[in-house]
């Protein structure tokens, strides 16, 4: 039973539990070792008991501990005691940027861009390792006494070559700060907690969280559907250039890096104008915007005077109404048979439906796992946006179309895609107008590299 006076690994007397969340409890110790205060993560027993959870946490933890930044909290020991697994952290005397938020209201903009600069260069540290952090909002970020930021919880970080702390499938993080490739259950990147960092610094200027629901469910799938909610006050044309490039929905059109960000806010708060990004831009960035199909957070900026008034709104219109392809061969597509062609391989990081009906997919390069490729397209058959996502190959007209034929014919190298299966899934163009498009499924996970020629 954990309480003051316990010692973990005869070294870390329990002093004061000073937080907990949905991995374990964190408390003020002190290391009678080295005679410092220090912060001390107790796994909770439901989570250290998964099957390998020590192994792969101390994988988590060595990995933090090579990370050696002022604005990252220390990682200085890992270790097992009363059957708890627990982390030995710097201790950070002070608050949590959640704390000030909730005690002081919103932060000045100049001030905010100072503190998204410092969490950014932390970040930077920590990608710079192959961790993202995945979880990063204001609770995660603590102000010391001297107004410093530090990054802490790391719980459900992950390497590139680390598997996750959690269940397979399950979407991790917190809802308010998902970014919208995380809601849809692909792989989180380094653009995901810029995203995420993006969010706090709404939250910062705004004092309030920019989504808000009856349940995390409904709060995770709102950027999906809907936008931030509008601020409602004046901010410098510079802090909006910094967010809204840090909240694209696109992650291809985000910041390309946290250091590029930091960079960003740091002449935005000096007033010397955004810096473009540094190194080569994505490819077909532009094409991949346009082709986002998740709910779009259109930045709403009137300038005047060199302030600008923060309103986010989306496209309205349902589909009761879908147009199938107009005239003419879409954008990005070649004549191919009765259908079109991709001109460039086209991959997909996973497809979610919700009650049956289609969700927009996320465009990454093949070169990333990736689950899914189109080899062929088709003009949307009618009423194929009111049959579950599950029943489509089953329809007769795409049953003509996505054919294993057609797949094997399209391969980069004869007999590469014997091994994957057709798929099908509806996507809309930028003009509202929609596309089935054939896919490659990978029936063993995922996969990189392109396999159609």
């Amino acid at each position: 039973m954990l309480g003051p006076g316990v010692r973990l690994g005869e070294r870390y007397r329990l002093e004061e539990r000073v937080g907990a969340g949905g991995m374990g409890e964190v408390w003020r110790a002190v290391d009678e070792v080295l005679g410092r205060i220090v912060a001390v993560k107790v796994m909770l027993a439901a989570v250290a008991d998964e099957p390998d959870f020590a192994r792969r946490f101390r994988a988590e933890a060595t990995a933090m501990a090579r990370v050696n930044h002022p604005a990252v909290a220390s990682v200085h020991d890992f270790g097992r005691s009363h059957d708890l697994t627990y982390l030995v952290m710097e201790f950070v005397d002070g608050e949590s940027l959640a704390q000030r938020i909730a005690r002081g209201g919103r932060i000045a903009p100049e001030e905010t861009l100072r503190l998204v600069a410092q969490a950014a260069d932390g970040l930077q540290a920590v990608h710079d390792q192959g961790i993202v952090h995945r979880d990063i909002k204001p609770a995660n970020l603590l102000l010391r006494r001297d107004g410093s930021v530090v990054i802490t919880d790391f719980g459900i970080a992950r390497r590139d070559d680390a598997s996750l702390l959690t269940s397979s499938g399950a979407i991790m993080g917190t809802p308010s700060y998902l970014s919208p490739e995380q809601v849809l259950g692909q792989p989180a990147t380094v653009r995901s907690d810029i995203y995420s960092l993006g969010l706090t610094a709404y939250e910062c200027l705004a004092g309030q969280k920019p989504f808000v629901g009856d349940n995390p469910y409904a709060v995770a799938l709102q950027r999906l559907q809907t936008a931030p909610r509008t601020m409602g006050i004046t901010l410098p044309a510079a802090v909006l250039a910094v967010l809204e490039k840090a909240l694209a929905t696109d992650p291809a059109q985000r910041w390309p890096s946290a250091s590029a960000l930091a960079g960003a806010a740091r002449a935005g708060a000096a007033g010397t104008g955004i810096p473009a990004p540094v190194g080569p831009a994505p490819a077909n960035t532009e094409g991949r915007a346009r082709r986002m199909l998740w709910a779009a957070l259109v930045l709403a900026v009137v300038l005047a005077g060199g302030v600008a008034v923060w309103g986010f709104t989306r496209d309205g219109g349902g589909d009761s109404a879908v147009p199938a392809a107009k005239a003419g061969v879409p954008a990005g597509f070649a004549s191919c048979g009765t259908g079109y062609c991709p001109v460039e391989p086209m991959c997909w990081g996973g497809l979610t439906a919700i009650s049956g009906r289609a969700q927009p997919p996320g465009r990454i390069n093949c070169d990333e796992p990736h689950r899914y490729q189109t080899y062929a397209a088709i003009p949307l058959p009618e009423g194929a946006l009111e049959i579950r996502t599950d029943s489509l190959m089953a329809q007769p007209a795409v049953t003509k179309a996505c054919t294993p034929a057609l797949l094997r014919s399209r391969g980069s190298t004869p007999g590469k895609a014997d091994a994957f299966t057709p798929d099908a899934w509806p996507i809309q163009l930028p003009d509202g107008s929609w596309l089935l498009h054939c896919l490659a499924r990978s029936p063993g996970g995922e996969t990189t590299g392109s396999v159609i020629g």
